[in-house]
């Protein structure tokens, strides 16, 4: 079996024209809450989130299920900048990669419909097999997975198959190109799904999901109230700070991050707690064997045997002779 790998790989992907694949730009985009007439700007936070191979990794492995779950570390994630005519200036950073394997993970996200969907999923697919037999002089092409998260509110109806967009032939029907994209429809998505899963990414779309103000703020402390690590408390307060900084009012913003700043003050206070155990623990264990010299040298000056206060006391022999060194030379 051939194995590429990652140094091989490195070679390879600076000459990578991926020209088409996830075009998750750098530019803000503006949302509004129905209902409301505020609006708030985010600078594609489920593009920059996605960038943690971890955040990827769980994505990948709960909404795509593999038959063998992708492990830590075995997801390698690569970054390639390209400027077409059509468009000023993309990233195309969203492209991961298992490690010794030919198999790609391409994600698009998608805000709005579009229904050449499944065209630029094939044009991407084939850009990237088409780069990587150029560039890897092989015979066997690589498996692309794509995959379509789609944070809109429209309900997506779009085909998921390129060969659903073809016309129908009976006679040619076989000739159909058969290429699938998974979708990672928000709108499909229950909140305890999105709670459970424990990933900033599930966070987001439980925030993308709100259709209102009072929504919104119901599912921020929902999310608070289920984030238990302090990195994605403190990611957390970002997002209310500057993200929805023109959409949330100034009580309500301090009231969330009040609830937050407890929180982290539980997880510190239980650190503290946690630490002064093992001290007294520590303190105890000091004084027990503290203890038990003493009781060793109460033996010593009845002048019992080594062999016998070995036996009952359990010291080991280097020990015994150490404190009785110690006796002889306090004597002196």
């Amino acid at each position: 079996m051939r194995v590429f790998t990652y140094s091989q790989y490195i070679k390879c992907i600076h000459t990578l024209r991926l020209n088409a694949i996830l075009q998750l730009a750098e530019e803000s985009e503006e949302y509004h809450l129905e209902g409301e007439n505020k609006k708030y700007s985010h600078d594609k936070l489920i593009k920059n989130i996605l960038k943690d191979e971890e955040e990827a990794r769980k994505l990948i492995n709960y909404f795509i299920r593999p038959k063998k779950e992708i492990e830590k570390g075995e997801l390698v994630r690569y970054t390639n900048s390209y400027i077409t005519k059509k468009y000023k200036s993309k990233e195309a950073d969203l492209v991961y990669k298992l490690k010794e394997k030919e198999i790609f993970f391409l994600i698009e996200h998608q805000s709005t419909i579009d229904r050449t969907m499944p065209f630029r999923i094939l044009n991407y697919c084939i850009d990237i097999i088409q780069e990587w037999s150029r560039n890897k002089k092989s015979s066997r092409y690589p498996i692309v997975v794509p995959i379509v998260v789609y944070t809109g509110d429209r309900n997506w109806k779009i085909p998921n198959n390129f060969r659903e967009k073809q016309i129908s032939s009976y006679v040619f029907e076989k000739y159909k190109i058969d290429l699938e994209y998974n979708l990672v429809d928000i709108n499909k998505i229950s909140k305890q799904i999105l709670l459970v899963q424990n990933t900033m990414f599930a966070y987001i779309l439980l925030i993308e999901k709100s259709q209102n103000k009072k929504e919104l703020i119901e599912n921020l402390s929902l999310i608070i109230k289920a984030v238990k690590n302090e990195e994605k408390l403190n990611y957390l307060t970002n997002i209310i700070e500057y993200l929805l900084e023109n959409v949330l009012e100034e009580d309500v913003k301090k009231e969330l991050l009040e609830e937050i700043d407890r929180k982290v003050g539980e997880k510190q206070m239980g650190t503290l707690y946690d630490r002064i155990l093992a001290e007294n623990r520590k303190i105890l264990e000091q004084g027990e064997k503290q203890k038990e010299k003493e009781i060793i040298k109460k033996m010593i000056n009845k002048k019992l045997e080594d062999k016998i206060i070995i036996e009952i006391t359990g010291i080991k022999k280097e020990e015994l002779a150490k404190i009785k060194n110690n006796l002889a030379t306090v004597g002196k």
